[in-house]
């Protein structure tokens, strides 16, 4: 989970904690890069490992991608609840997701709601073989503050048998809240 907090008029970061409360991962955006410092913990529960690296090796706009539910909103592509469940954000149809561990990544942010039902369900869609890599389903509470982007990051395994293959990284909107994505990629 991550949140967000001003750092300066050209960078913002967020900040990722494990279920313990201990910092796992801090995101960096500024006007040129985007990057994720990740931090790897040993068996006593210290700092054990430290790695920097792009938060997305390849990152498409959410405005660019297809929809079926929403409206172009400032940096990115919003729903409401007045807006019909489906898919918010649908895409980008790349054929070049290199093979083994990845991370797919979405910068999204959220409008206050007090309801624990379910606001989005992100997804790895591999639609050469129409089958669901993986996916999770996230309630308002994942979101730490209102109106503040964090990045989600979903873990998938790209085998060699998918090279090729048709990829999406889907967001499923509903309508609880507002929701805005402003960048979908992977790493």
């Amino acid at each position: 989970m991550f949140f967000a907090g001003p750092v300066g008029a050209q960078e913002s970061q967020d900040f990722g904690y494990d279920v313990h409360g201990r910092l796992i991962a801090v995101h960096r955006d500024t006007a040129s890069s985007s990057t994720v410092t990740a931090y790897g913990l040993n068996s006593a529960d210290n700092r054990a490992a430290r790695e920097i690296v792009l938060t997305m090796a390849a990152v498409w706009e959410a405005e660019a991608l297809n929809h079926y539910t929403g409206y172009a909103q400032d940096e990115g592509w919003e729903a409401n609840a007045q807006q019909p469940s489906s898919l918010l954000i649908a895409g980008p149809y790349t054929a070049t997701v290199p093979s083994g561990f990845r991370v797919a990544v979405w910068k999204m942010m959220a409008g206050p709601s007090s309801s624990t039902a379910p606001l989005v369900k992100l997804d790895v869609f591999d639609l050469s073989n129409m089958e669901v890599l993986t996916e999770v389903t996230l309630p308002r509470s994942a979101w730490r503050s209102d109106w503040t982007y964090q990045w989600f990051e979903l873990p998938f395994m790209m085998d060699s048998s998918r090279a090729g293959h048709v990829m999406e990284f889907r967001v499923h909107f509903f309508p609880i809240t507002h929701v805005r994505v402003d960048k979908v990629g992977y790493r």
